[in-house]
């Protein structure tokens, strides 16, 4: 788990890595180290916590640091906000259990009965099914039918010359 630690003569709170202990990192700096730090050792045992990504904690620990963690409050504390506030109906289940098939594999189970507060249903006599059909839009057939200077690019000098030759008979036939 990722220890807070004081430099000495700084007010910056350092945190432990958890891939690597001598590694101690700014707060603001731990998701990206995390990132890189995890490339370098990828077959480390280590869990993200679902409370918060920047918590990495070996499997073995992860059942104590959920019953643990402080990030674990701010979670809680949004899951029994009342329905009226949020804008869910008050029948969701939002909890959090560890499922005993696998053994330390973790999942969230939410009931998906979400609520509009204050919103009514309006029916419509449009259709989208009945429009004409209409042609998708060619830029190529468009610009050839146009009174547009198109510019060569990426064409060798022989290529150059003879598209200016067609774009003069074009633009002449155009007018």
């Amino acid at each position: 788990m990722n220890v807070p630690i004081t430099a000495v003569g700084s007010e910056t709170e350092l945190l432990q890595c958890p891939y690597e202990v001598s590694h101690l990192i700014m707060r603001k700096r731990m998701q990206v180290h995390l990132i890189r730090c995890r490339k370098s050792h990828p077959k480390a045992e280590v869990v993200t916590c679902p409370f918060n990504v920047t918590h990495r904690v070996n499997k073995v620990e992860l059942e104590w640091h959920l019953s643990t963690c402080f990030e674990r409050k701010t979670f809680e504390s949004f899951r029994n906000r009342p329905a009226a506030v949020v804008g869910l109906s008050s029948s969701i289940d939002r909890t959090f259990c560890v499922n005993n098939d696998t053994n330390s594999s973790v999942s969230f189970d939410t009931a998906n009965d979400v609520t509009i507060v204050g919103a009514e249903f309006v029916e419509s006599s449009e259709t989208w099914d009945d429009d004409p059909e209409v042609p998708s839009y060619n830029p190529l057939e468009y610009i050839t039918k146009s009174d547009v200077l198109r510019i060569p690019v990426g064409l060798s000098p022989s290529e150059r010359s003879a598209f200016r030759l067609a774009e003069r008979k074009r633009l002449q036939s155009l007018k």
